[in-house]
């Protein structure tokens, strides 16, 4: 018998029973469509996470502290953790640019100074205040305007969308663009633009000062969060100013005010060097631990770390749906064993005129098999289109957190193959034990069944 007859003929005897076909191919369609969406949200969410790093440069990225326990998204996101260790100089930052793969580097401070953020009537508590070297090793996702660049200095700052969400400007960030904030400083600020009392110096020394120091900013760029939360941005020359303390005091017989530039005593709180190429990463690494006794974690330990809980979570998710398809297969073998119990004649007529054993086992194995393809198929059309549907939500959500990405849930190919494969396969699998149950039918009594 050819192929394509076997082919005609299976389809033919599914079609003799449309009901419990149509059940039989509905059930592997629920498991198969939970499997493809499952197993497609983690995919996508993976591509999504390592689309953010690579556009963003992070995959090259080390993150150098003086704490040499932290993890990358520790060191990169939360700060340097200790200062009692090895201080970040800029006499450490020149050699570390000078060792071999090193693109660039850039310096990381935390601003702690600053009491609230004022823009018209709103007055917002002070989240995540940074400054960092503008040369492009860190770059954030611009949502709008632009990010820090090497000509700005005190008065430009970029914020996440999450400030921008609550100065009012949602849905509507290119207006914000050089609308100028005011940052109210906590009282007994002495950096830069301060508000000093005139010459407070007696005989017994420099009376400290209560005052609060308004200072004007202007936003230049609107750019996505890698946190969740709010923060704002600073070009590091601005840092320096305002780290500094200003005193007044007695030199040579006379008041003067003294600045001392603190971030010169206490040293940076992260440097991000940029390898020139992800394979070298690691190398740079290491290399920077055994010069400097510092901590180096790159992006990569840190990737590796998030891909594997992702694996983990697929895992799970892909066992759910395999449930749903071994149910199925369960509703396979039943519908076989029905059909082998219904065509006992026919059988014995098919191996009276000369069928084989071999050509019975195919048969029913085909009918199963197609039953698991009908399944797969159908199950991929139906994940399909609830990734359709599902993505103008996640897009919307993706919008409202301050992210330019769109449709990031998707049904590679890889899946769809294997989704369909793996539902054949189980039909074939379980068609086996029917199968061989038809061929065996002794013709004579197969004959006799009525």
């Amino acid at each position: 018998m050819r192929f394509i007859d076997y082919i005609a003929l299976a389809f033919h005897n599914l079609g003799r029973q449309k009901l419990r076909s149509f059940l039989t191919v509905f059930a592997i369609v629920i498991g198969a469509t939970s499997v493809t969406i499952m197993l497609a949200l983690v995919t996508s969410i993976k591509s999504f996470f390592l689309q953010e790093f690579n556009s963003t440069g992070q995959i090259r990225q080390i993150a150098v502290t003086q704490a040499t326990d932290l993890t990358y998204g520790q060191a990169r996101y939360g700060g340097g953790g200790s200062r009692s260790g090895v201080k970040l100089t800029d006499e450490m930052l020149g050699k570390i640019k000078k060792i071999p793969h090193v693109a660039d580097a850039s310096p990381q401070v935390g601003l702690y100074m600053f009491d609230s953020v004022n823009y018209q009537d709103k007055k917002l508590s002070v989240s995540n205040f940074q400054a960092y070297e503008p040369n492009g090793v860190l770059s954030y996702d611009v949502i709008a305007g632009r990010n820090l660049n090497e000509q700005d200095r005190m008065g430009a700052v970029t914020l996440t969308a999450e400030y921008a969400d609550k100065l009012g400007f949602k849905g509507r960030y290119p207006q914000l663009i050089g609308q100028k904030i005011t940052l109210q400083t906590v009282p007994g600020y002495t950096g830069a633009e301060a508000n000093l009392p005139p010459n407070p110096l007696t005989l017994h020394g420099t009376e400290p000062t209560s005052q609060t120091t308004s200072l004007q900013v202007a936003v230049v760029g609107v750019v996505g969060s890698q946190t969740g939360q709010a923060a704002m941005y600073f070009p590091l020359d601005a840092a320096r100013g305002l780290l500094q303390t200003q005193d007044w005091k007695v030199v040579n017989g006379k008041a003067a005010i003294v600045t001392t530039d603190n971030l010169a005593k206490t040293g940076y709180q992260t440097i991000t060097v940029a390898a020139d190429a992800a394979e070298n990463a690691n190398g740079v690494a290491q290399q920077i631990r055994d010069q400097f006794s510092v901590g180096a974690s790159t992006a990569q330990d840190f990737i590796k770390k998030q891909l594997a809980i992702f694996n983990i979570i697929g895992y799970v998710l892909g066992g759910i749906g395999g449930i749903s398809l071994a149910v199925a297969a369960v509703g396979v073998v039943n519908t076989m064993v029905m059909a082998t119990m219904e065509r006992t004649r026919e059988i014995g007529v098919m191996r009276a005129v000369g069928a084989k054993r071999a050509t019975i086992s195919r048969l029913f194995t085909l009918e199963a098999s197609l039953l698991g393809l009908l399944g797969g198929v159908l199950g991929i059309v139906l994940g399909y289109a609830l990734v359709t549907a599902a993505n103008p939500l996640v897009n919307k959500q993706l919008a409202s957190n301050g992210s330019n990405a769109k449709n990031i849930i998707i049904l590679p190919p890889w899946l769809v193959v294997s989704v369909i494969a793996v539902t054949t396969l189980i039909g074939m699998l379980a068609g086996l034990y029917p199968a061989r149950r038809a061929a065996k039918l002794n013709p004579v009594d197969a004959l006799r069944h009525e």
